[in-house]
């Protein structure tokens, strides 16, 4: 029956014909039977008459042990006492052996019943910062106040203390069944300020001691914490969380923002019960979590705090937070939270960050749109400045030779190539910016300023490290958590002494070896060494915004560059900016110095090649060197088609602006810098060389450039990376002489050119003299052109 299966009751079991304290113990021991208890008699009272050795007694329905009448046939085994309201049930209640024998846990109780069993006690207070620390507490009143000027959060209930005597394991059904173990409190705030917000976030700690007690095992005691509608009804933000997780579990899903001039509320219930999985029991076969003294000695005490700080605001971030307002007062439940509020420690309690997490139903309010990139804001800091992450992956490379940031491959490619083509970068961006790379190999990622061994490096580019990372799928799944893309990229954190840390396709982390050469067949498994790059950048607290950051119409930068008037040069533009060419969609790739014709301008398609809707996919070529395809009587392979077939296929009008560019053809195996593929200089130099000053390939140099009108993205060029809906696409680049590189799901394999076919994102380059004629360079208004 139900209520065996929940084995919450104390049997009171005696031998038919013998009750006396000792055999009712060694009964216990040899039958491994669960015994249920009275709490209501006293020890003394309850031995004495254990003594005697009739059968003359009986518990009657006052649960008091009296003297038996004769016509009282009862029979004293099969007598069961509720443990929750200490009530006689039926016989046919009684725990049958078989039940008993198939049971995983056996909760015991000593029958000396003058202990104290189990007695929780949960305390609610408060406690709220304006520029420092102040602390505030109250127990058992209506209110409680926290009021810092123009901005005031108040806990409106009857009673803001819960205590919970007598508790036992429950499962979580249980618990939830109750209505004696939690406590409902509304909170209310209003904000007249014009500057300052208020945000929150509920922790847990213990309460103070108790003198000869002993405290309960913190990963023994459940928490739910739930969002309540005005029927009652329950949204759980937190479920079955055990203590010793609660306080890194932060909510922070009610903020109080500038001139708010009407109160706002919230009203949450939190609820408390002990795990299930303990088992009380002095049979040493029973592997007991405690024994039946132990049990009865311990208490738990918690106090329950809402942390909350203003801060004042600053342009940019007072956007940001003005449009999170809106996302909170229309969004559903299952957005809620959106952010979470990450205060520091005791120590450092002026690193209060405000990160965004959740799916992007829940987080669409933090799109930017700088320097032709469409960022994400991934945190707020409290001077108002934030961090930012490309919503795109662009380009593909391995990390480097060693695990650490400072001097890998990436820190180059952010700090000299990407970093160049940002707009007044020294106006909107932290130069100094701080990146922390301590080492975490925690499958839940901790505060990198907590490690032990701290590493960290000053520049204008970085990238996530795994704990920012983590705080984007605290409140949603890893594969449904905002910044998850469905492809592979670096984060900034070192997993080991040995590998560096990526995100995989699914959005969970994978740690693996910073460079290598894998096997160097025709290898088909995912690429062993290389992801996606997506940088990061600081910006600075004083910045503007414009726009409403949706992804439609995202933040734009004041600094950056202005929409363009009709007539101005497309070389004028940056790089990431949508191009319209011949009824198809491109991305500005780079502004180039060709010797030949001039400044040109790069275009990267950002779609598959299609004939129609259906994607074209060919072989790459008949030799690893794009443009040198023997046959060249049919469309088989893509270096052919692209500069016959598709070209010829182009109106003239859009031929006239295309010339002939370079396009750069250096191997590029697992263990080497990405500047191998432009660069012909040895690895050594290539390390401590900018790109940009490094000797290139030229004509001279047999099969490193194909000069052309069409070619493909090269390894390490901008926008080479996965884009949008493409996938499994062809580079330009060679693994190795009969190896060519393709862009699987972010991350670089190898195959022959001529063994497997592939789609393509062309590459083109426009004339010098090609002018914007309308658009703002943004993906749903690209330039439209005209030479």
């Amino acid at each position: 029956m139900e209520n065996n299966k929940k084995k919450k009751y104390y049997q009171y079991s005696n031998n038919k014909n013998h009750y006396s304290y000792n055999n009712h113990k060694n009964h216990n021991k040899k039958k491994k039977k669960e015994v249920y208890v009275n709490e209501k008699l006293q020890y003394n009272e309850y031995e004495g008459l254990c003594k005697k050795s009739d059968n003359n007694y009986i518990l009657d329905d006052d649960n008091i042990l009296v003297k038996k009448n004769n016509n009282n046939s009862q029979d004293l085994n099969k007598i069961l006492i509720r443990k929750d309201d200490t009530k006689k049930i039926n016989e046919d209640l009684i725990i049958e052996e078989n039940e008993e024998k198939k049971s995983k846990k056996s909760f015991v109780i000593r029958t000396r019943l003058g202990y104290l069993l189990g007695i929780l006690i949960l305390v609610f207070a408060l406690f709220g910062s304006t520029y420092a620390f102040f602390n505030y507490y109250k127990e058992d009143t209506r209110q409680a106040d926290i009021t810092s000027g123009e901005v005031y959060l108040r806990v409106v209930e009857n009673n803001l203390s819960l205590s919970l005597s007598n508790q036992y394991p429950r499962t979580i059904a249980e618990a939830r069944a109750r209505n004696d173990n939690y406590i409902d409190f509304t909170l209310v705030g209003k904000n007249t300020s014009l500057t300052k917000v208020l945000n929150y976030k509920f922790t847990l700690s213990n309460g103070a001691d108790v003198s000869g007690k002993t405290r309960i095992n913190n990963d023994y005691v459940l928490f739910d914490l739930a969002e309540l509608d005005s029927n009652n009804e329950e949204t759980l933000l937190l479920s079955g969380v055990s203590f010793a997780n609660f306080n890194s579990a932060n909510i922070g899903s009610f903020y109080i923002p500038t001139n708010q001039t009407t109160e706002l509320q919230r009203r949450y219930r939190i609820r408390a019960w002990i795990s299930e999985d303990v088992t009380i029991s002095d049979d040493p076969e029973e592997n007991a979590t405690y024994t039946q003294a132990q049990f009865a000695n311990l208490f738990g005490n918690f106090t329950f705090n809402v942390n909350s700080q203003d801060r004042t605001l600053n342009l940019g971030s007072k956007a940001v937070m003005k449009a999170i307002d809106a996302k909170i007062n229309a969004q559903t439940n299952a957005c809620n939270p959106i952010w979470i509020d990450d205060m520091g420690t005791t120590e450092d309690t002026t690193d209060d960050i405000t990160y965004f997490s959740g799916t992007n139903d829940c987080v669409d309010m933090n799109y930017v749109w700088y320097s032709g990139k469409l960022w994400r804001i991934t945190a707020i800091y409290p001077d108002g400045s934030m961090k930012m992450i490309t919503e795109d992956a662009l380009t593909a490379i391995n990390w480097g030779s060693t695990v650490e940031y400072d001097g890998s491959w990436i820190y180059q490619w952010l700090n000299e190539d990407f970093y160049d083509t940002l707009v007044n970068s020294s106006g909107i961006l932290i130069s100094n910016a701080t990146w922390n790379y301590s080492t975490d190999g925690n499958d839940t990622p901790v505060r990198p300023e907590s490690i032990a061994t701290q590493k960290t490096k000053e520049a204008p580019i970085g990238l996530l490290n795994a704990y920012e990372y983590y705080n984007a799928y605290r409140n949603a799944s890893t594969s449904t958590n905002y910044l998850n893309v469905g492809y592979y990229w670096w984060l900034l954190t070192p997993y080991s002494t040995s590998n560096v840390l990526r995100v995989r396709e699914n959005g969970r982390f994978e740690g693996i070896l910073p460079a290598g050469d894998s096997s160097s067949g025709t290898d088909i498994s995912l690429a062993f060494y290389s992801a996606s790059v997506r940088p990061a950048v600081n910006l600075k607290s004083g910045i503007e915004f414009s726009g409403s950051g949706t992804k439609d119409n995202p933040y734009k930068i004041v600094g950056d560059k202005e929409n363009p008037a009709s007539g101005v040069l497309i070389s004028s533009r940056s790089s990431g900016e949508y191009v319209k060419f011949d009824n198809d969609i491109y991305r500005i790739v780079s502004i180039d110095t060709d010797d030949e014709n001039g400044t040109i301008t790069k275009l990267t398609k950002v779609d598959y090649l299609r004939d129609n809707e259906t994607v074209i996919t060919k072989n790459f070529a008949s030799t690893e060197y794009f443009g040198k395809s023997t046959n060249t009587k049919t469309d088989t392979f893509w270096d052919y088609y692209l500069n016959n077939t598709w070209y010829d296929g182009i109106s003239s009008t859009y031929k006239d602006m295309l010339v002939d560019g370079t396009y750069y053809l250096g191997l590029y195996p697992d263990n080497i810098n990405y500047k191998a593929t432009i660069c012909k200089d040895s690895a050594s130099i290539l390390d401590s060389t900018p790109i940009k000053n490094c000797t290139k390939y030229t004509s001279s140099d047999a099969n490193k450039i194909f000069r052309g009108k069409v070619g493909l993205p090269r390894i390490g060029e901008m926008f080479s990376g996965r884009l949008g809906s493409v996938d499994d696409i062809w580079t330009i680049t060679p693994h190795s002489t009969s190896i060519m590189r393709y862009n699987v799901k972010g991350a670089l394999q190898k195959y022959s050119p001529a063994g497997l076919t592939l789609g393509v994102r062309l590459s083109i380059n426009l004339k010098s003299t090609v002018k914007i004629t309308s658009g703002t360079g943004y993906s749903n208004s690209p330039f439209e052109i005209s030479e």
